[in-house]
């Protein structure tokens, strides 16, 4: 009977630690506008935690958000990305700045965008690279040995801007994987 009590109590305790800790990490590590984010994963065949880590790490899920890049929105996009992600899969839609101030049209954009990416690289820290630096630059820097062994992934990355992004969003990964899986 002790041992049962005692198994009860260690149970208690281990869920409440464990509900505690996730109750943290929902805090430092928000997911805002789920139901948005998992029409999207569906429709691009990508992870809800990936969306939910790029949008944290790009806005920290400011749908007002504004870069000096003129990078709008949760996802940050530019109009010329959003733009010219419309024209590949031929889209017919006239895009406005306002639309990606919008948090469904501005998620929908990232993750055309993105999806386009990692069809492009098949590796998505290659393809979360290039949506931070660029698809030329990371195409430059997979012909690079210093970079890439075998052409298609990124061991080190020249630029520290986007090196740091790609901690952040490895981490973001961990968490979110965590407290929605």
């Amino acid at each position: 009977m002790k041992k049962i009590a005692i198994i009860l109590i260690a149970s208690f305790i281990f869920a409440l630690g464990l509900s505690a800790y996730k109750t943290i990490l929902a805090i430092t590590h928000p997911i805002k506008y789920e139901s948005i984010i998992e029409t999207q994963a569906k429709v691009f065949s990508i992870p809800s935690y990936i969306i939910a880590s790029v949008i944290n790490v790009e806005s920290s899920y400011d749908e007002k958000a504004i870069s000096n890049k003129q990078a709008l929105g949760l996802m940050q996009i530019k109009l010329s990305t959003a733009q010219y992600v419309c024209n590949y899969y031929k889209l017919d839609e006239m895009i406005e700045e306002s639309d990606l101030l919008d948090a469904e049209k501005n998620i929908e954009y990232g993750c055309r965008y993105l999806r386009y990416l990692i069809n492009k690289f098949d590796d998505i820290y290659t393809a979360l690279s290039a949506y931070n630096a660029g698809e030329t630059r990371v195409r430059v820097w997979l012909k690079d040995k210093n970079f890439s062994i075998d052409g298609k992934t990124l061991y080190n990355i020249p630029y520290k801007e986007t090196d740091n992004y790609i901690e952040k969003i490895k981490k973001n990964i961990k968490f979110y994987e965590k407290i929605y899986k």
